[in-house]
């Protein structure tokens, strides 16, 4: 009632009485108010307001059904949900589906239900189901989950590895060489290879129906119920989880690969990663990665040097000795950005292995950074207590650090500026132009062998700083204690104490 008193006494609405009836006049809805009570003429932003009324309007409406029909399903608010994790009816045995849940199977418990998600069933695949409903499941996830793992390592190896020597077919001419690792590969195999495929496929269906989940350890040498226990159940939980993967891995690698019209490796060896974004990849119709003729790569001297490099450490790119196994290389455009990338990420780990060292052997400044005291030991830890407005300070830095990178030497590559050159040093006999750094810089005269050997000297580091990094990364992460370039030496208790000892416990 009162709505109605606003409508019509207030807004002067006449579009009671529907069709035939109402007077909707010549723009239903106008009400004469405004916008906030401003009257607006231009009719650019007329329209723009307009179209943003009804577009909220849809959106409200299908939202104002879907909160209701979870409110008559959870018998919860919108809010009460989310901070009782109440978000789907289906998925935790909560709401109208309660009884029915707790009455059935419950698969919480069984493998799989792990973090980071718990127990995930969205769709409610199981509110209704028992034990049979959920070994079913389980083995369609399994089978898929297995086809895809294979299948995603198929997608890789032919192109980074080579294909078998000889034919495939030798009736139509087929050489293996002629598959491509792209999903085109489905119309090069004749039709009695699908039929080898179908057949060895209902082979493996047969066995199922013996042992569906149970194929021995290793696979398929008779080793069944070999292993116990937990080990046991971590061998499948790490199944379940790479099926997964693949699963959700193999349908990104099928998506890109229908956009792009090339394989993974095609792909990376072009740069051509986005295929909404550049346009400057080129379609390769081969299927492994192009070796530039002449002469063999430093790295690998069985292998051809991979075509983009010049296999000259002292050349245009520092420490190449042709090793690109993945063919970057081969994009000229993206060469120089990929030496910029791996010289900022070396860089930054050299500094990064120093800081361990520098904390770990108890070097630190107190109280500089924060007033509260930081853990030495543990770096990973230290970097958790550093205060919000130091990260922000840092995060700072970086990103007015990275902007001038880009202005002055990123966008500047045509103009012969050359990949990580900051122009630190203005009077290094460096080649190209050089930028201006806007902070201070130094001079340390060069000549050019002695600044060939400082670059490569400069990547070699930087190279074996990000590898030490990522280990000392992990180990700091699996021991709580960070390692140091210095070696530290604890000594045992009975070494440090005077007099008598006697061990503790005893």
């Amino acid at each position: 009632l009162v709505a109605g008193l606003i409508e019509t006494q207030l807004f002067k609405d006449q579009s009671f009485g529907g069709p035939g009836f109402a007077k909707y006049g010549a723009e239903p809805g106008n009400f004469g108010t405004g916008y906030w009570g401003r009257r607006i003429k231009d009719p650019v932003e007329r329209r723009l307001k307009l179209t943003t009324e009804l577009n909220n309007g849809r959106l409200a409406m299908i939202a104002m059904a879907g909160l209701l029909i979870q409110n008559g399903l959870t018998g919860q608010s919108p809010i009460e949900q989310w901070q009782s994790g109440h978000i789907s009816p289906f998925n935790d045995g909560q709401g109208f589906f309660a009884v029915a849940r707790r009455a059935g199977y419950d698969a919480s418990k069984e493998l799989g239900a792990c973090p980071p998600l718990g127990y995930w069933d969205p769709f409610g695949m199981m509110a209704f189901q028992d034990k049979e409903k959920f070994e079913r499941n389980r083995e369609l996830e399994l089978k898929h989950g297995r086809i895809c793992m294979a299948a995603a390592i198929g997608m890789f190896v032919p192109d980074l590895f080579g294909r078998f020597p000889g034919y495939l077919s030798p009736s139509e001419g087929l050489k293996f060489s002629d598959i491509p690792s792209t999903i085109d590969a489905i119309y090069k195999v004749p039709a009695l290879g699908w039929l080898q495929i179908f057949a060895f496929a209902g082979a493996l269906e047969a066995k199922n129906l013996a042992f569906p989940t149970n194929y021995g350890y290793p696979a398929f040498f008779g080793q069944i119920n070999k292993l116990k226990g937990p080990e046991r159940e971590k061998k499948l939980l790490a199944e379940i989880n790479n099926g997964r993967l693949a699963m959700v891995a193999m349908a990104a690698i099928v998506a890109q690969n229908g956009a792009t019209g090339q394989s993974i490796v095609e792909q990376f060896s072009s740069g051509n990663l986005n295929p909404f974004v550049g346009g400057y990849a080129k379609k390769e119709t081969a299927g492994r990665i192009a070796l530039r003729a002449g002469g063999n790569s430093a790295a690998l001297p069985w292998a051809p040097c991979p075509e983009g490099l010049a296999n000259d450490p002292y050349g245009e790119y520092a420490g190449d000795v042709g090793f690109d196994p993945l063919g970057f290389a081969k994009n000229k455009r993206l060469l120089p950005w990929y030496r910029e990338a791996e010289l900022a990420h070396g860089r930054c780990c050299m500094l990064a292995v120093l800081g361990f060292t520098v904390q770990v052997s108890g070097a630190k400044w107190e109280p500089f950074i924060t007033r509260y005291p930081t853990d030495s030991a543990d770096p990973l830890k230290a970097a958790t207590q550093v205060p919000i407005v130091g990260w922000l300070q840092i995060l700072a830095v970086i990103a007015l650090s990275e902007l001038w990178r880009y202005e002055n030497v990123i966008s500047k590559y045509g103009e012969g500026v050359r990949p990580g050159d900051l122009g630190w040093n203005p009077t290094a006999p460096a080649a190209g132009k050089r930028p201006k750094w806007f902070g201070p810089t130094f001079t340390a005269a060069y000549t050019k062998e002695e600044w060939g050997d400082m670059r490569l000297r400069e990547i070699k580091h930087a190279r074996l700083a990000m590898i030490g990094f990522g280990f000392m990364v992990c180990q700091n992460a699996a021991t709580g204690k960070g390692p140091s370039l210095i070696p530290t030496f604890t000594q045992a208790e009975f070494q440090s104490q005077v007099g008598d000892f006697i061990p503790k416990g005893l």
